[in-house]
């Protein structure tokens, strides 16, 4: 099932990388980017926490359709498929989700190494790449002295002495794990839906072994015309319009409900009515046979 393999490889997903910039592909004192930090021995420029909400709002929407998709996909599988082969698959995709949920428990945790969330704040004073701009294109030296003054204002919370650094990192931390904490609480969800749908299919399944299905183990052609013959000479008690004639929608139904036979209602039907070509291509076959059901008038 695509939609729900996308799903659980999406929970999975390392979302940090989507806050950062590579200062090797971007100009440093772009507005968008707030702040250096280092992840992983490598120095990157952080959005501000303005943009990590945009951004983060924008991954988890996405996931919450992923999501819907993954659910409508499991119950349109389960409406056309033997409850049998649903076990296995519940199991694992169950375990996997809740292998993810172990991994983003330990994300909430930004300040902690154990955390894909985990990076540290490089110092402003260290900050290089003022050889990025162009000085070349500077009217005077006021307007170089207003952008270096610029620069370094956006990493004035670096500095660890600062009260405003500690407010800084307390919603900078908030900010962040806010987006783990969103992806457990949908990857929970998704593991109670699956409980939910694990039970519907024991019950389907405890239904099926108290009302076993009959074998056909003839072509699914031969039901239709079969049990259609039955039913038009009196040996069946089939559905009834209210004008008296077979119900032939109802009637095929009824068949699938009672008969293990690979056919689709809507087939079944057209096999089921005389006045469907379907009926009469198989008449064919049946009266070359020297087929025969009498009337149960005639037996009687």
């Amino acid at each position: 099932m695509k939609s729900v393999n996308s799903f659980v490889k999406a929970l999975g997903e390392n979302y940090y990388t989507s806050f950062l910039s590579d200062p090797d592909t971007e100009v440093v004192y772009n507005p968008y980017y707030s702040l250096p930090v280092y992840y992983k021995n490598k120095l990157y420029y952080s959005f501000s926490n303005d943009d990590i909400h945009h951004k983060r709002r924008e991954i988890i929407t996405k996931i919450k359709e992923i999501y819907q998709n993954a659910l409508s996909e499991i119950y349109l599988n389960i409406a056309s498929q033997d409850p049998e082969n649903f076990d296995a698959f519940l199991i694992f995709n169950i375990e996997a989700v809740k292998l993810h949920l172990k991994i983003l428990k330990a994300d909430f945790y930004v300040d902690n190494n154990q955390s894909r969330y985990y990076s540290t704040i490089e110092n402003y004073t260290d900050i290089k790449g003022l050889e990025r701009i162009d000085f070349l294109e500077m009217s005077d030296m006021k307007e170089l002295d207003n952008l270096i003054i610029n620069i370094s204002s956006r990493y004035k919370y670096a500095k660890v002495d600062s009260l405003d650094h500690i407010e800084f990192m307390f919603e900078r931390s908030k900010t962040l794990s806010f987006m783990p904490l969103s992806l457990f609480n949908i990857g929970h969800s998704f593991i109670v839906q699956l409980t939910k749908i694990q039970k519907i299919v024991n019950d389907l399944k405890e239904e099926k072994q108290v009302n076993p299905r009959i074998k056909w183990s003839g072509k699914k052609t031969h039901i239709g015309y079969i049990l259609g013959n039955l039913a038009l000479n009196g040996f069946i008690d089939a559905p009834k319009n209210k004008n008296g004639e077979i119900n032939f929608t109802a009637f095929a139904k009824l068949i699938k409900q009672n008969f293990d036979v690979d056919v689709d209602q809507d087939t079944l039907r057209k096999y089921l009515n005389p006045e469907d070509d379907k009926y009469e291509e198989n008449k064919k076959s049946f009266d070359k046979a020297k087929f025969n059901i009498p009337n149960i008038i005639e037996v009687s």
